[in-house]
């Protein structure tokens, strides 16, 4: 059974991750980015090493072409689960049409409707300072017709 303090350290932990998906909903990279150590490090980690570097930096292009390219991303929290005092699994469903070319992907205006795991690390400050973010990126493309 958790303490009350321990409660509170979860909840606070959820709250971070739980509003920084809300704010990719809202395709609002600037919120994103202000729950974010911008030196914290990022893996997409189906793209290999190409798929490592800073949040304020690549995790920022990315997003921002995710939300260029799918105008219409949506996504559904399906779980928020902390593992340890820092780290918060997030399952997510991601899904969106496809309106411009990505990541040599060639639009052919159709959708993805993904499972996405996001696990976040956050430091002392409650700012996420490490996001790991893992997909199926072969359904991915199959799905947008690559």
């Amino acid at each position: 059974m958790l303490t009350v303090v321990e409660q509170q350290q979860e909840l606070s932990l959820k709250n971070a991750c739980v509003a920084f998906m809300f704010a990719y909903q809202q395709k609002n990279i600037d919120k994103m980015m202000s729950l974010c150590n911008p030196e914290g490090e990022v893996h997409f980690t189906p793209m290999g090493d190409a798929g490592k570097g800073k949040i304020g930096e690549l995790g920022k292009t990315i997003w921002t072409m995710l939300i260029d390219c799918f105008p219409d991303i949506d996504n559904t929290l399906d779980a928020a689960v902390a593992e340890d005092e820092y780290t918060v699994r997030c399952q997510v469903v991601i899904r969106g049409t496809q309106k411009k070319d990505f990541a040599g992907i060639v639009s052919k205006g159709l959708q993805f409707d993904s499972d996405h795991i996001f696990i976040f690390h956050l430091d002392d400050n409650n700012k996420i300072d490490s996001i790991q973010i893992t997909w199926n990126h072969e359904d991915f493309k199959r799905q947008l017709g690559s």
